[in-house]
Parts: structure tokens; C-alpha cells; sequence
């Protein structure tokens, strides 16, 4: 079963990490599946990982990786149901279970399989088992003080390269999820869950390629299936040579705007930009941010990934929606092209190479 997800797992970055204390034969085994599954070879990967989640003598750890790497080799081979299946499995023994919330390995390991995990199938078959099996699609908050967030594309109201610009909208919705995940005191709702919801409930117009239309007076509804205490919404100008972002924080029990943030600066200094619109943002909504946290977004907004090369992420995301695969992989490499190191570009591009 062949389903169209409706974004990209890069919003707030997704991988697969080493799990903790496990057992030392286990763990070879589980490495050497995913050196199988970075090297294309599904066959062998799925033949280890069929084995190890049959094995019941798996700590609880070693099993849910398995399980949930195996449903990465399935999507690979085309088939959703088999990973449909093996999530239904996993949710049904490990009551708690959620999809996996991973920090990428920086540099990349032979093992690393973080790219695995930005498959357009794999969150859809994972939200799909929950639905099935009658689990709510709400986001509980990890302890006590944590504030619950969603965020929707921002609009584009640019004058100048506005066509260029047409999906940038979703690459910043990305950049900001990217920067929030960072704070302990957020939790932001995935990006594939929210338009999981939205497809739901019919408010989505599919005509142009899976755009989101919520707006503010749909915040109360949706929020209550997602567990979100607030929204945020936002539009971004280029304008010659400045770049304005401006965002509005919406209050999910009356769907009124709470408060607002804008920064400006030079489009070339867009993660900057982003960086300090999380903070504003982050201030308009009461939360304290640690001493750490504050200097790794600060660390984030230096990164130098070119406007252009964001843009042209959001034309691959917007084009992969479509199941428009190879157009979507031109994009990615005219991104790379731009910005050779640009990450989420190479990590896109590598999971399409299973889709075309």
C-alpha cells in the first residue's frame, strides 16, 4: 500500500540513535542490520531484524529498535502494510510506545540510519497503526511545565523572488521545529502528525499539492486532538535586500492570536533570523531557556545555508508530497549544488533514491 505522506520528517530532524545497556551478541547484530540497510541491501537487513524481534529473549530496548528498523527495510521494499503491521505489533506490546524523537550522529557513522527515518512513508504508516488501533493522536507532555506547540507553513508575502519563495514557507516551518526541539521545557507536535490530523479532518486542500489552509479559528479543534496548548503562525517578505519574518502565537482554547514576534535581517542570515524569532517567540510564551540551550541556538544560527538552497528544499518537499520523486530529486541536487554540505538536502536526496 503505496500512501502519500504530506511532509518530510526534517522538521524537527529525526534518527535513529544507540540505545542504552543492551546485550553485547544483540547489539552486533542490530549494528550489522543497519550497516545493511545504509548499503541498500534490504534482504539481508530484513532477514536480521525478522529474527531479532522474534526473539523474546530481546531486552525491551533491543526490541523496539529492531521492530522499528524493520519497518524501515518494509517501507524501502514498498510495502506499507508490513510496517503498518509492525508498528500495530509494537504499540500493542509496549503500551508507552511513540515514534522515535532521535539527534542525528554528527559527523554520520557507518551505522548512522538517521535518513531512514525522513521516509515519506514511515511516519504515515506509523500514525495510521495508531489510528487503527483506537490510540489517541495526542502528544502527552513529558513531565510537568511543558508546553505543547504546533507549528503551520508560514505564508509567503515576498515582493521580490516571491516565486522562488513559493515554498519556503514549509523549509522555515522546518528550521523553527528544528530550533524548538532544542528547549526542555517545549515539546513540538511532528510536522507528519499535524497533516496526518488535518488530512483528517478534511482541512487540507489537496489540489495544490497538500497545502495547508488551518488558519487561526481552526486552532481550538485541532489542538484538542494534538494535546497543543498554542499554535504559531507566520508569514515572511524578501524585500531587496531585507528579509522580514513575522510570527503569531494562537491560543488553542480560543483560537485568539496571543502574542506576536517579527525579526528582520538579510536573507542570507536566515537561521539567524529563526534563531531569534524562537526566542522572541519562546518569551511570548513564559518559558525559561537554559543557559545551554540559549548558546546552542545561538551555535544553530550560524550555520551558513543559503536562503536559495532552503527554498529549493521546500520546491523537493512540496514536489515528494505529489509522489513527483524525480522532480523533487532535481531540486534537492540544484539545493546541493548551492550548498554542497547542505544536510537535510543529502539525507532527502538519499531516501528518494528509494522511491524513483
Amino acid at each position: 500500500m503505496k500512501s502519500s505522506n504530506s511532509a518530510l520528517f526534517f522538521a524537527l530532524l529525526l534518527a535513529l540513535s544507540t540505545f542504552s545497556a543492551t546485550q553485547p551478541g544483540e547489539n552486533v547484530e542490530l549494528e550489522e542490520a543497519k550497516i545493511h540497510l545504509n548499503e541498500g541491501n534490504t534482504k539481508k537487513a530484513t532477514d536480521i531484524l525478522k529474527r531479532l524481534v522474534a526473539t523474546r529473549t530481546l531486552s525491551t530496548e533491543s526490541h523496539i529498535e529492531a521492530s522499528e528498523l524493520l519497518a524501515v527495510a518494509y517501507i524501502f521494499d514498498g510495502d506499507d502494510e508490513e510496517a503498518e503491521d509492525v508498528f500495530a505489533n509494537l504499540i500493542n506490546e509496549h503500551k508507552e510506545y511513540r515514534y522515535p524523537h532521535y539527534q542525528p550522529q554528527k559527523p554520520p557513522k557507518s551505522n548512522d540510519t538517521s535518513w531512514c527515518w525522513t521516509h515519506p512513508h514511515l511516519a504515515r504508516s506509523y500514525l495510521t497503526a495508531l489510528k487503527k488501533a483506537g490510540a489517541s493522536l495526542k502528544l502527552e507532555p513529558p513531565g510537568p511545565g511543558i508546553q505543547t506547540i504546533a507549528i503551520i507553513d508560514f505564508e509567503n508575502n515576498s515582493i521580490d523572488d516571491a516565486e522562488k519563495l513559493n515554498n519556503f514557507g514549509r523549509a522555515l516551518a522546518k528550521i523553527m521545529i528544528s530550533d524548538f526541539v532544542v528547549l526542555s521545557k517545549l515539546q513540538v507536535v511532528e510536522r507528519e502528525r499535524l497533516q496526518f490530523l488535518l488530512d483528517e479532518l478534511e482541512l487540507t486542500d489537496k489540489k495544490v499539492g497538500g497545502k495547508q489552509i488551518m488558519d487561526p479559528s481552526s486552532a481550538p479543534r485541532v489542538g484538542k486532538f494534538l494535546g497543543a496548548q498554542s499554535f504559531i503562525f507566520g508569514s515572511f517578505i524578501k524585500l531587496g535586500k531585507t528579509f522580514r519574518i513575522d510570527a503569531r502565537i494562537v491560543k488553542t482554547e480560543t483560537g485568539e492570536i496571543f502574542k506576536t514576534a517579527s525579526v528582520e535581517g538579510k536573507p542570507q542570515d536566515i537561521l539567524k533570523l529563526a534563531s531569534e524569532l524562537t526566542l522572541k517567540i519562546t518569551k511570548g510564551l513564559d518559558i525559561d531557556i537554559k543557559k545551554a540551550e540559549r548558546k546552542k541556538l545561538e551555535e544553530m544560527g550560524k550555520d551558513r545555508v543559503p536562503l536559495e538552497a532552503w527554498a529549493l528544499l521546500g520546491d523537493a518537499e512540496s514536489l515528494s508530497d505529489q509522489e513527483q520523486y524525480k522532480d523533487a530529486s532535481k531540486k534537492l541536487k540544484q539545493a546541493l549544488a548551492v550548498a554542497p554540505e547542505f544536510q537535510q538536502a543529502k539525507d532527502m536526496l538519499r531516501v528518494l533514491e528509494h522511491l524513483v
